[in-house]
């Protein structure tokens, strides 16, 4: 903020110097109003004073006194050089301002608006360069985690499926394509690569946990109850939440149609148990919830990294009626 607002400073300065001929003093001589009227007529007056005679001539010799007189203290203005000196600054000060801006203000990833953010941008991009550059697969998980932590997750996809490319029993880059794979909506084959990781690596918390929430997903509770049980059995950091999570599987189990109920077993695992957000975005007070036929359409077709969840019209309406009152 800071040092916008010292590039905003030197700015202004700059174009105030760049102005300042235009705001100087008015010239010293001014033309007089009317100049080429008078000049006209002054000629006009020469050339008749000629056959004038008496009262008239001397009438016609003051007006022509008086016209010399207003015309006497003009003298055309003199051009004034160019000086290219505060134009050369004003257009630096512009050019430093926008280099500013762009290092310390605009955004290079989805989101960012801080200066940590460019720096984890720049990280980013080295990183990316150097496992295109290598192809080394240690280079190419560097890569493919930092993405994956920094959300830039078509960058994290396209990391890891080149380590599979390099090395396909790479259970890391196994586990996180199925993820991100859950995340994009497809959940047979986000299904598929988790099982693998998770029988051949089965103390990967995260796998339990993604895995659950495709089980979850598909209303399968038995399933989705067994995986975050293993979460929790491995050391999972997020206890809570899960605990959380079974307590809501179980419910959908016991046949629950309520709204909440509804909520909590086919939306909470990726929302949030209080819609707070998570893996998807924060639901409460979130504006779409005001257009139930949006919201309709997106449960039931799907948007974007959110699959399509099947509800039966009653469970879908228990749903409906649940979130307009978040």
């Amino acid at each position: 903020m800071m040092a916008t607002l010292i590039f905003l400073a030197l700015f202004l300065l700059g174009l105030l110097l760049a102005l300042r001929p235009l705001l100087g003093p008015r010239e010293p001589f001014p033309e007089p109003p009317r100049r080429e009227e008078l000049l006209k007529e002054l000629e006009v007056l020469k050339e008749e004073v000629k056959s004038l005679e008496g009262e008239e001539r001397k009438l016609a010799m003051a007006r022509m006194v008086e016209l010399e007189r207003a015309l006497d203290g003009w003298r055309p203005p003199k051009p004034r050089p160019f000086n290219p000196w505060p134009v050369a600054l004003a257009l630096g000060v512009v050019v430093l301002l926008g280099v500013g801006l762009w290092r310390y203000t605009l955004p290079r990833l989805p989101g960012e608006t801080t200066v940590t953010a460019r720096a984890e941008a720049r990280e980013l991009k080295a990183l990316q360069d150097k496992a295109r550059r290598t192809g080394e697969v240690a280079d190419l998980l560097a890569w493919g985690r930092r993405a994956y932590e920094l959300q830039a997750f078509d960058q994290a996809a396209e990391a890891y499926l080149e380590v599979l490319k390099k090395d396909p029993t790479n259970i890391e880059a196994v586990r996180r394509v199925g993820i991100l794979l859950f995340m994009g909506g497809r959940l047979e084959e986000a299904q598929m690569f988790l099982e693998i990781a998770q029988h051949a690596d089965p103390k990967a918390a995260e796998g339990w946990l993604f895995l659950g929430n495709i089980y979850f997903q598909k209303g399968q509770a038995k399933e989705a109850i067994a995986a975050w049980e293993k979460y929790l059995e491995v050391g999972g950091e997020a206890r809570e939440r899960v605990e959380g999570l079974i307590a809501m599987a179980r419910a959908q189990a016991q046949g629950g149609t309520d709204g909440k109920t509804v909520y909590q077993a086919r939306c909470a695992a990726c929302h949030g148990a209080e819609a707070q957000g998570g893996v998807g975005p924060r639901l409460k007070g979130n504006p779409i919830l005001k257009a139930p036929e949006a919201v309709r359409e997106i449960v039931l077709k799907g948007r974007g990294q959110m699959p399509a969840v099947p509800l039966g019209e009653g469970e879908l309406k228990a749903l409906l009626d649940y979130l307009s009152g978040l």
